[in-house]
């Protein structure tokens, strides 16, 4: 091939070299790894069955199979030939085919037989027929076709093909390689095409197609050379023929009858790979440079990953990509995996992995700086504890450090300012960089010459500047367009403004500690916040154009939000002024804060989604207009509006590392890439890549164990898996064991389960186990994982248990029955013996003595029938003088309560007499006036006169009917006899009584008063009752509730009103009367002796104890009702009267008097 080809692939490899020090986001599984390590080193192929495992072919040790959770191993005890492995694949019926240095073996059943944990049993000899013997020692030579058959590439027998048909036969047959009677030539590689047939790379670097039957020949280049053999051959999805040569070239066929292109003449290697991505990216491995990615259009070289990338060994056997994207890397080493969304992070670090220089000079990234387009040839600058570094486009740095003219090494801040000077502010000094001497400031001295990609630059120093923590390039609000620089550093802050520098610190009120962070609102207002004396603010707008001016002034600046002031905290880690409020980043999380007023309109912190609560460095996007946090936990994005926590991107994601570095560590450019320092390096992430994982789990029970301890209990373990490899770490597990509990368990990340002693009697007991994943993007797995499976009952909870427990007691209770049947029966025998010998001796004596003690019986029968008698007429006297006290007693009681009617009733005659007295009066004043109109002869006045006189008899005559009816209501109440059930209207009787009872009080007690409330129900009627037994029982009860409220008036004093309520209701076949007080209540202890006859609470004297008795009596004696008593939640007591409505209602009606 001619040199003009290589010329540029060698120009190619040349920036390669110098940009392989980019890292990718690997997962690297390896013999030394804590978690799921291999069993040796050396891995040739990876590959993922269609239930979802991941394979590893490892050279010397067999298979690996890996299912996200566990590593299984299988060596030859499960049926391996040989344990130096090669290639493995799976047929149409899914068999899975190993081959090795020993020939071929296939798996005695297809993967999907071997479910729930039951390991892979795999043979060299299939029903009867053994496979080949014959070494394979290549990657490529095993190749699965559209029919599901299997071809083996040999060296010396061309090629056997297996097929297992849909009924489990196998047939073999064998395809001849020879060539114009070459005999067969050695298959150096195999790959199926989409059409049906399969390319073959022969040796002596012939590439050829076995289809239909027929070989054809697609190269040759028919020459002896040694390394010209096609080791590996891969067809796109566009039909395109890409052959990989032993000597590192790749040629590309468009078809099969075109002249190949060829696309890279790279190291020369045995080993060689080919294969793409799901955007049809090819990817090219071989054992001396790693990995090369080709645009398949275009055939241009993407770019290229070796060790120095992040890849544990340049020696790569073999890449895939699964179902999810991701790419598995076998190499020399070990296995490494690149998540799906790699290309949305590039990782820039100080490691050396093959001896090459390092992109950075040291690893922990304290600012960082996207230049504008100019004269700068960096794509981007870093701040290092090591220095400054400027790398390109290619990945290529240049590191600045002290040797070069910095003040010192340890670079806090990197600022741009308008004419493309590069601000480096460090611990010892301020420094800048220029591509043009003419740019130079005035006052810069120490200026050295120094080479960047071989454009010159100047470096200089500014005379004694002080230790700088950072430098921010803002201006007011968020106008960028005049743009300034400041540098908060110790007890000082300096402002690079239009070619000069200005100094503020304590003389204008900014304290003397440490000033980190600096931020000018839209008014103009400079924010200053420190390491322990939380925020400042100028007093006034500062006018960028009068800078020197304000620093001869005293105290422009004062403290407006610290502690002292209600602030939570005083050390502000850094500040941003964005959409009229002031962001605070500080160790206890992200503020968001009024300009005015200084009020927290946003807390943001572990609580409301952050990874941590240190935010140490943030910045807005431009895109999105999101701010993007950094903490030592990782990367979040935050929605300034609602302070919502959007998304987090940590390690496992494709970060270099988690933790935040310092202040200007997270910057953001035009296109929405985040720029993100940590304490291990630099990543870039373009968060338009990071397309979320939408593949859903496929969930795999990979372990299950049923066991029965010696203790008598059942114990069983699941394990299982989401096979999902792209986050592990954050697959959702949720689980129910049906039959035991019903509801799913929270989600977590546990893979394994244990439960112990499951519920099991009589027979054993089915359970079903089924468990749901999802994954780090939130996609469900399509249906649960279910798994059946019974418990045994342990040995003495069987049924045939219980059977020897009833046989055993049944028949220890039928010997026990029968030997106590003997005993009781002999005992009986010999009792009954006895028993008939001690009567006859004893009937003798009975005899004898039997007149004798009749004679003094019928003594002792006289004596106690005279004592009886004298016993009982003085029961009786006794009886007779009881029964006259009672009632004495009740007659008593009667005229008390006639008495208190009497008073009552004088109260209320004492008005209807006055009114007849005054009506009387003014009668007697108009017939003066009436004779006096008659002698005058004036008939108008005489007229007039007469109807007044008629007026007033007739309100006599009312008052005077008003008298009468009181009176005869008393005689009512007083007369005795045989009571009477007359119609009564209940409410009037209540309204009456209650009166006479609440007057008698007052007439008793004078001053007293009380607030009497009456609810009556007006559809109640009248009922048939016996009106002055029922008005005695309302004197008593509301008499009693007037005492109880007029005793609790007395020890409260004027803060207490007294309240009695009475009440009214109809139900369906009784009344009710409800009398409810306010009064102190009566104590459980008493409350069931209250209506027990003359007891009482009231001091000896002032009552008989008979009122409430003789009130039940009258209510559940004589009219079958029942009084009750009810202690209210509050205060006070409560009685109820209930009178049953007779259905028999007397023809005369009655209204209480």
């Amino acid at each position: 091939m001619s040199w003009k080809y290589f010329l540029p692939i060698l120009i190619l490899l040349s920036g390669w070299l110098k940009a392989g020090a980019q890292e990718l986001p690997l997962t690297h599984f390896t013999s030394d790894s804590e978690v799921n390590a291999l069993p040796s080193a050396l891995v040739t192929q990876v590959y993922q069955d269609r239930q979802g495992f991941i394979w590893f072919t490892v050279f010397t040790s067999g298979l690996a199979r890996y299912n996200g959770a566990s590593m299984e191993v299988y060596d030859q005890s499960h049926g391996l030939r040989d344990l130096g492995v090669w290639q493995i694949t799976e047929d149409k019926t899914g068999h899975l085919w190993v081959s090795s240095g020993a020939g071929l073996v296939v798996s005695e059943k297809p993967l999907s037989s071997y479910q729930f944990g039951k390991k892979i049993k795999f043979t060299p000899l299939y029903k009867g027929t053994l496979l080949s013997r014959e070494a394979i020692s290549r990657n490529q030579q095993l190749a699965v076709d559209t029919l599901g058959r299997v071809w083996v590439g040999t060296s010396e027998k061309g090629i056997i093909r297996y097929h297992i048909d849909q009924a489990g036969a196998l047939k073999i047959d064998t395809i001849s390689t020879s060539i114009n009677n070459s005999g067969n030539l050695a298959v150096n590689s195999l790959k199926a095409s989409g059409s049906g047939g399969v390319y073959a790379g022969l040796e002596g670097g012939i590439l050829a197609e076995f289809y239909e039957g027929k070989l054809s020949q697609v190269y040759a280049e028919y020459t002896n050379a040694e390394n010209v053999n096609f080791n590996a051959i891969y067809e796109d999805t566009a039909g395109g023929l890409w052959a990989y040569r032993q000597n590192g070239e790749i040629f590309y066929f468009a078809n099969k009858i075109t002249t190949p292109e060829i696309i890279l003449g790279d190291l020369a290697s045995n080993v060689t790979g080919i294969t793409s991505l799901q955007d049809g990216t090819i990817l090219a491995s071989n054992g001396e440079s790693g990995i090369t990615m080709i645009n398949r259009e275009t055939r241009e070289i993407i770019k290229s990953y070796s060790r120095s990338g992040g890849l544990l060994s340049d020696n790569v056997f073999h890449t895939m990509e699964d179902k999810e994207g991701n790419v598995w890397i076998a190499q020399s080493g070990g296995v490494s995996k690149l998540r799906y969304n790699f290309n949305a992070f590039e990782n820039f670090t100080a490691r050396s992995k093959a001896g090459e220089k390092p992109v950075l000079p040291s690893g922990k990234i304290n600012a960082v700086l996207i230049p504008s387009s100019g004269q700068n040839p960096c794509r981007f600058w870093v701040g290092t504890e090591g220095g400054a570094t400027c790398v390109n486009n290619y990945g290529s740095s240049r590191f600045i450090t002290q040797a070069d003219g910095l003040t010192g090494d340890w670079v806090n801040g990197l600022s741009q300012d308008p004419k493309g000077r590069i601000w480096i502010a460090t611990t010892k000094g301020l420094n800048a960089l220029v591509f043009s001497k003419s740019l130079l400031p005035r006052d810069a001295y120490n200026v050295r010459e120094v080479q960047i990609f071989g454009k010159e630059a100047f470096i200089f120093s500014i005379w004694e500047s002080p230790p700088f923590i950072a430098s921010e390039n803002i201006s007011k609000g968020e106008d960028k367009k005049a743009g300034s620089i400041w540098f908060p550093g110790l007890k000082s802050l300096f402002v690079y403004y239009k070619d000069s520098i200005y100094e503020f610190g304590p003389e204008q009120g900014l304290p003397a500690t440490l000033l980190k962070s600096v931020s000018i609102d839209n008014n103009g207002y400079v924010w200053v916040g420190t390491l322990d004396r939380g925020l400042y603010r100028s007093e006034v707008p500062i006018n960028l154009d009068r800078l020197g001016s304000y620093t001869a002034e005293k105290r422009i600046f004062s403290q407006v939000w610290s502690l002292d002031k209600g602030a939570p905290t005083n050390h502000i880690e850094k500040l941003l002024w964005h959409n009229g409020v002031l962001w605070a980043g500080t160790q206890i999380g992200l503020f968001k804060l009024d300009p005015e007023s200084f009020k927290i309109l946003l807390h943001i912190n572990r609580n409301r989604g952050l990874p941590a609560n240190n935010a140490v460095s943030f910045a807005v996007s431009p895109r999105s207009g999101n701010l993007w946090v950094g903490t030592n936990k990782g990367l979040a994005e935050v929605d300034p509006v609602d302070g919502k926590v959007l998304s987090i991107i940590t390690r496992q994601d494709g970060l270099v590392d988690n933790e935040v570095w310092l202040y200007g560590s997270v910057k953001v450019d035009e296109e929405g890439k985040i720029y993100y320092g940590t304490s291990g390096g630099l990543s870039i992430y373009d968060p338009e890549k990071d397309q979320p994982n939408t593949v859903p789990p496929k969930l795999a029970l990979t372990s299950v164990e049923i066991s029965y301890k010696s203790d008598s209990r059942n114990e069983v373990t699941f394990e299982y898996a989401a096979l999902s490899y792209a986050n592990v770490a954050n697959v959702k597990y949720r689980t129910r064991l049906i039959g035991y509990e019903d509801s799913w368990s929270q989600p977590t990340n546990v893979k394994r389960l244990r439960y112990t002693n499951l519920p099991a009697y009589f027979l054993p007991r089915n359970y079903t186990l089924e468990v749901i994943a999802e994954n780090e993007s939130g996609i469900m797995a399509l249906e649960p994982l279910r798994y059946t499976f019974s418990v045994e009952p342990v040995g003495w909870l069987q049924w045939w248990a219980f059977v020897l427990y009833a046989l055993f007691f049944g028949t220890l209770t039928f010997i026990i029955d029968r030997v106590q049947r003997r005993r009781l029966i002999k005992r009986e025998r010999d009792h009954a013996r006895l028993r008939e010998a001690e009567l006859q001796a004893e009937t003798a004596t009975a005899r004898s003595n039997a007149a004798e003690s009749q004679a003094h019986a019928l003594r002792a029968e006289n004596e106690k029938k005279a004592l009886e008698l004298a016993k009982v007429r003085e029961l009786e006297k006794a009886y007779n003088e009881l029964k006259t006290t009672q009632k004495q007693l009740i007659q008593a009681e009667k005229m008390a309560s006639l008495g208190r009617l009497a008073t009552g009733v004088a109260h209320e005659i004492k008005n209807p007499l006055n009114f007849i007295n005054n009506f009387a009066e003014l009668s007697s004043d108009l017939v003066e006036e009436l004779e006096e109109a008659r002698r005058k002869g004036d008939e108008e006045e005489i007229k007039f006169l007469m109807h007044d006189l008629k007026q007033n008899t007739r309100k006599i005559e009312e008052h005077g009917k008003r008298a009468d009816a009181i009176v005869r209501s008393m005689m009512q109440h007083a007369r005795g006899g045989k009571p009477i059930f007359e119609l009564f209207d209940l409410n009037d009787l209540v309204e009456k009584y209650t009166e006479l009872a609440y007057q008698g009080k007052r007439n008793q007690y004078p001053g007293f008063k009380a607030r009497i409330e009456k609810d009556l129900d007006a559809h109640l009627g009248e009922i048939r009752i016996v009106g002055q037994e029922v008005g005695q029982v309302l004197l008593n009860v509301v008499g009693n509730s007037l005492d109880a409220v007029l005793g609790k008036k007395k020890f409260t004093g004027d803060d207490y009103e007294p309240l009695v309520r009475i009440t009214t209701r109809k139900r369906e076949k009784f009344v009710e009367i409800v009398i409810a007080d306010n009064g102190p209540g009566v104590p459980e202890d008493i409350k069931e002796r209250i209506f027990e006859p003359f007891f009482t609470t009231k001091p000896t004297g002032e009552g008989t104890g008979l009122g409430l008795s003789l009130s039940y009596n009258i209510i559940t004696h004589g009219h079958n009702g029942s009084l009750s008593l009810v202690n209210n939640d509050e205060e006070g007591a409560t009685f109820i009267i209930s009178l049953p409505i007779l259905k028999n209602e007397p023809r005369k009606k009655v209204l209480a008097r």
